[in-house]
């Protein structure tokens, strides 16, 4: 337990005032509770504890435990949940409301991940068709290098297979944050990327 604690404050002690490239610190948490409630703070250390303990696991277990650790939050619609046709949500409003849709999970595990020096230039965002829902859906996939079938976190499914071992969904389009516009060297190929990671560096709640 005491072990625990130190990894704990060690993760919170990297970035003290700033979500987007670290742990959730006390200040944030703070500002949550006073918006939010006492029970977001619960949730908040619980992401924290899970990144203390994946710190020293292999890639393959940090997808897993991160993977796991976000689809025990339940889904819901952003019509339902935010009013709003289409928002993509940071990960301190995800856990805040503990609710969101498919690219909500996949912008907290891509995070997470990120946190837990996860290669993010291996980390692509996806846009499928899922044909058990026939609808339009968002997974997170990893690719161990780039020639390879992707590992895919999708929060339909506690398992990370490959690409091919899932034939329920159908791959329209594939995003990376790292891999910036031709045209323009100064920004990466997707706007709404762009706007929520400044949200996201604000630690908007």
């Amino acid at each position: 337990m005491k072990l625990l604690k130190l990894l704990i404050l060690s993760f919170l002690t990297i970035n003290l005032f700033a979500f987007n490239d670290g742990p959730i610190p006390p200040n944030v948490m703070k500002k949550a509770e006073r918006k939010y409630g006492g029970l977001i703070v619960s949730r908040y250390l619980q992401y924290n504890k899970m990144l203390a303990e994946a710190q020293y696991m292999s890639v393959r277990n940090k997808l897993q435990i991160v993977n796991s650790f976000f689809n025990n939050v339940p889904y819901k619609s952003d019509k339902k949940n935010w009013k709003q046709e289409d928002y993509w949500a940071t990960p301190l409003e995800f856990l805040a409301r503990n609710k969101g849709d498919s690219e909500d999970y996949v912008i907290a595990k891509y995070f997470a991940l990120k946190t837990l020096e996860v290669d993010t230039k291996k980390l692509y965002f996806t846009y499928v068709k899922s044909k058990k829902f026939n609808r339009a859906h968002m997974v997170l996939s990893y690719f161990e290098t780039p020639s390879d079938e992707p590992f895919i976190l999708d929060n339909m499914s506690i398992d990370i297979l490959s690409a091919k071992n899932r034939p329920d969904l159908s791959p329209v389009y594939n995003f990376n944050p790292n891999i910036k516009n031709l045209e323009n060297k100064d920004q990466s190929t997707h706007k709404k990327w762009e706007k929520l990671y400044k949200r996201v560096k604000r630690n908007k709640l």
